[in-house]
């Protein structure tokens, strides 16, 4: 179990760094664009490509995991009902496979806390 979450985990850090390094070392050009396209202000799409790689890289050395899955979630969620949802399952699976692998990660380091504090109550 601890191998499949690790592979999980280190494969969802690799996909965000694949995408935030497109961000981060295009110039920012493209996800400002986008995020002015949606409504938001420019330098969202700046926070976005940042988030993205350093988050990344914080899954692949298994730096507080839960809060980057959990900002994972909040940008894929975004994505989904921003960009995807009109394109039907289809298009959309990719972003919704990627919430679940954070869901997944989330889930695997609270029951590693979970199953400490039970071995400790009953030695």
């Amino acid at each position: 179990m601890r191998i499949a979450m690790l592979l999980i985990r280190v494969m969802l850090g690799i996909t965000f760094i694949a995408y935030g390094s497109q961000m981060v070392f295009s110039g920012f050009g493209e996800p400002m664009a986008m995020m002015t396209k949606l409504g938001f202000p420019a330098f969202f799409g700046i926070l976005l490509g940042l988030f993205e790689f350093i988050g990344g890289i914080l899954l692949v050395l298994g730096v507080l995991t839960n809060y980057v899955s959990v900002g994972i979630i909040v940008v894929m969620l975004g994505a989904l009902f921003y960009i995807h949802i009109h394109q039907g399952y289809i298009a959309s699976q990719y972003v919704i496979t990627l919430i679940v692998m954070s869901i997944a990660v989330i889930l695997s380091n609270s029951w590693k806390k979970l199953y400490k504090y039970i071995k400790a109550l009953n030695p």
